[in-house]
């Protein structure tokens, strides 16, 4: 029988999801291994340096989503437009809020774990401060709401996970265009 082989995107999409729903502590290589189809012997080999090494590949994947996800807030045009096409790419990157978090995982961890989160938070909030920028708002105020807004949805993610419960996802995000391009 030949062994099971999966290419490293969705072998790191699987193994990310893992950690999302579990947390980096309770992500055991058991449960990893079941995601993926792996042996816990072909998760080492892939990454011998064991859920560090693929802490750091799923991560390293988030920020890649992210910046695609992100990048319309950066393109020139009309900022509507622009916070239409960041808000659906939000939706899908977390499939309508079925998707846990990777970021909110990483905050539950220890310190040097929920270091490695911030540049993810820091990419939200630097494209919804361009983005409102962009639309009218000054740059003390835009940073403000865009810490907020990332807030709102990173909470209506936690709730989402929790309840099951995906309406406030689906209302934070339905909200964001219209959040993103009115000044205060």
């Amino acid at each position: 029988m030949r062994p099971v082989s999966i290419e490293d995107t969705p072998l790191i999409d699987a193994l990310s999801r893992v950690i999302s729903r579990h947390g980096f502590e309770a992500a055991s290589l058991r449960l990893l291994s079941e995601a993926t189809g792996l042996k816990r012997a072909s998760l080492y080999h892939r990454f011998p340096g064991g859920k560090d090494e693929i802490l750091e590949a799923a991560l390293a994947r988030a920020a890649e989503r992210f910046s695609a996800m992100l990048a319309p807030a950066f393109a020139q045009g009309d900022p509507v437009e622009r916070a239409r096409q960041v808000a659906d790419g939000i939706d899908e990157y977390y499939q309508g809020g079925q998707e846990s978090c990777l970021i909110v995982a990483l905050s539950l961890a220890d310190e040097e774990h929920q270091k490695m989160a911030a540049p993810c938070l820091a990419a939200w909030a630097d494209a919804f401060r361009t983005v409102l920028v962009d639309a009218g708002e000054t740059p003390k105020v835009a940073a403000e709401r865009a810490q907020d807004l990332v807030a709102q949805i990173e909470g209506a993610l936690v709730i989402a996970s929790a309840s099951g419960d995906r309406g406030p996802f689906q209302r934070a995000v339905g909200r964001l265009p219209t959040e993103l391009t009115q000044a205060a």
